[in-house]
């Protein structure tokens, strides 16, 4: 156990460089490379170490002792057909490495198993250059979060077993971009992080022989920022920031809150032979809980710095709740080889009057494939490859008009990922 704890510690460092791209909102698509390969359609299956995420209920298939370790490389690529001189403005490419890491094994109770969760289920990084149309909406946003999820599970009868977990998240904000006017004001640069608790609960039934139900649920988690804005390379001309800020550069407390959203998924897995079987999920997101994004700056009194620094703050997000559709095959090819594939549809978040440059969200539809092969007695492979459409979206909005920037145009992307998980039994 000591090793697992070590294992885990070492994850949330490596989380420091690890933040990608997500689906609904800026939740991250890949946790498990063979969930992966099935369209993300895992509820119900949650027959491998990651049910401590999908469904901790699941936990009670697995035997004896459980580890499983992965990595996914994804690669967003974004860019906007921009209204304002219809050049196309591509944005940084990058490819972020997201870790994750379960660990599942027996209790000395009967119908009892523990489970433990190191991932990464949320995260964003956009990346827009310095003198790019987006320069006074955003330049760089990236947001890091961290779960740790210790889970127990328990078998009620052979129908139905119930899990419950719960969630620490650790997460940080950092974001720049230009403040006005145009090129020569200076620069805004914020990072705030906090801890925030929350629970999962899970439930799988089966009530006819190659039937599964699954029913997942995980809260929402109300998280209070803190850290510092900065302004460096404040202008004197056309405007004198840097008389009003006593510089070049300043810096001052700043704080946020933040949400992350509640959800309920639902699966249904049907195994009419047994080397086939079929899951299709249906997951709801209550992303509406982003309602705005306000900054407050608790050690600034002066009214004029705070009239620069409140320069379109509060933020209106009005985000809508939204869901999310998967469908997986797994097909036993061989008694060493499975081999997978599934679709799934991500309904957007960001209403088209409040959508900016930091998250250019759009529908998403992906598709999937994986393969599984158990290559030593207690060793099993899992990779998969996804590829995910954003849907061409036209935008025309206020967003950015008070700092002299227009931010409409046809956003456009798309997102590789690649996941491998290695899986240990002992």
């Amino acid at each position: 156990m000591r090793h697992i704890l070590m294992i885990t510690i070492l994850l949330a460092a490596s989380c420091g460089n690890a933040f990608a791209l997500g689906g609904g909102g800026f939740r991250n698509e890949v946790v498990d490379a063979e969930a992966a390969g099935k369209g993300y359609s895992f509820v119900a299956q949650a027959d491998n170490p990651s049910a401590v995420h999908y469904n901790p209920a699941g936990m009670i298939q697995l035997e004896g002792q459980q580890v499983s370790l992965g990595y996914t490389a994804e690669g967003p690529r974004n860019e906007c057909d921009t209204s304002q001189t219809g050049d196309t403005v591509q944005m940084e490419k990058d490819t972020f490495f997201v870790p994750n890491f379960f660990f599942v094994t027996e209790l000395p109770w009967e119908n009892f198993r523990f489970g433990l969760g190191a991932t990464s289920p949320y995260g964003l990084s956009t990346d827009w250059a310095d003198d790019s149309f987006s320069r006074n909406v955003s330049t760089e946003s990236n947001l890091k979060m961290f779960n740790i999820n210790p889970s127990i599970a328990y078998k009620v009868n052979d129908y139905l077993s119930m899990g419950v977990g719960v969630d620490y998240f650790i997460a940080e904000i950092s974001k720049h971009k230009r403040i006005t006017p145009g090129l020569g004001g200076g620069d805004f640069h914020m990072a705030v992080k906090d801890e925030g608790w929350g629970y999962n609960i899970g439930l799988l039934i089966k009530p006819f022989e190659g039937h599964r139900i699954g029913i997942s649920y995980r809260s929402e988690i109300d998280l209070e920022y803190e850290g510092t804005a900065n302004l460096d390379n404040l202008a004197t001309a056309p405007i004198n920031y840097a008389a009003i800020f006593g510089g070049a550069n300043y810096s001052t407390a700043l704080k946020s809150d933040g949400t992350i959203p509640r959800s309920v998924a639902v699966g249904y897995a049907y195994q009419p032979n047994d080397r086939l079987t079929i899951e299709a999920d249906i997951e709801w997101t209550d992303w509406a809980c982003v309602e705005q994004e306000f900054l407050s700056f608790p050690d600034e009194g002066a009214p004029l710095r705070l009239a620069v620094l409140n320069d379109g703050n509060p933020v209106s997000r009005d985000w809508n709740d939204v869901f999310a559709y998967g469908i997986g095959l797994d097909y036993k090819w061989t008694e060493a080889t499975n081999l997978r594939c599934g679709f799934f549809y991500v309904e957007k978040t960001i209403p088209s009057a409040n959508l900016d440059t930091a998250l250019p969200d759009s529908n998403k539809h992906g598709v999937t494939l994986g393969l599984g092969h158990q290559f030593l007695k207690d060793v099993k492979i899992d990779m998969a490859y996804t590829f995910i459409k954003l849907r061409d979206r036209d935008i025309t909005n206020d967003v950015g008009l008070n700092t002299g920037s227009n931010i409409d145009g046809t956003y456009k992307g798309h997102l590789n990922i690649v996941a491998v998980e290695f899986t240990y039994k002992y």
